[in-house]
């Protein structure tokens, strides 16, 4: 999946990280680049993207942590949860 605009992405979508799938949920109340991530059925966070730098960097929403990358920072919620 690129990663160059988040804006474009479905509400619902699925992303394999590390050969386990994580799937990502828009909430229905925003129109931002913002989705819930779970592995099956267990809730690991949100995260949404930061665009302010002419570059996409993902932000954790419990951590405030930025990742240059989504399968970085799906690891990085998998870590903590």
């Amino acid at each position: 999946m690129a990663t160059t605009d988040p804006a474009t992405w479905a509400d619902l979508f699925t992303y394999s990280v590390d050969t386990r799938e994580a799937q990502f949920v828009k909430p229905e109340d925003t129109d931002r680049a913002e989705w819930c991530v779970y592995d099956d059925v267990r809730y690991l966070g949100m995260v949404r993207t930061n665009q302010e730098c002419n570059e996409v960097q993902w932000r954790i929403g419990a951590t405030a942590e930025y990742h240059h990358d989504l399968a970085d920072a799906v690891r990085a919620l998998r870590r903590t949860a």
